[in-house]
């Protein structure tokens, strides 16, 4: 596989879940696919969303892997560019 693009395990939403990374000039975007579903959740401080919460918490299998998962996302912010596939205003900011 090049080095341009990468599958990065993303566990716990769903058995398998992985995330897509693909480096260009400006650097690595990785889209998150379900690891996240709000922007925030990656904050220092982590502020879930009210009603994405319940859907993203409700669909899990592993809610530690999941969250561990999440911690280690926060950990590539501003080094990596994250999407997540449920968060329209990230979207919105890639369009």
């Amino acid at each position: 596989m090049p080095a341009d693009i990468q599958f990065v395990p993303l566990g716990g939403h769903t058995a398998g879940h992985a995330g897509v990374a693909v480096r260009d000039s400006a650097g690595w975007l990785l889209h998150c696919g379900d690891a996240y579903y709000y922007h925030r959740e990656l904050d220092p401080t982590p502020q879930p969303h009210p009603v994405l919460d319940i859907v993203q918490t409700s669909s899990e299998v592993d809610h530690d892997l999941r969250v561990d998962t999440q911690a280690r996302l926060r950990a590539l912010v501003g080094t990596v560019a994250l999407v997540s596939a449920h968060d329209p205003w990230e979207l919105a900011r890639y369009r």
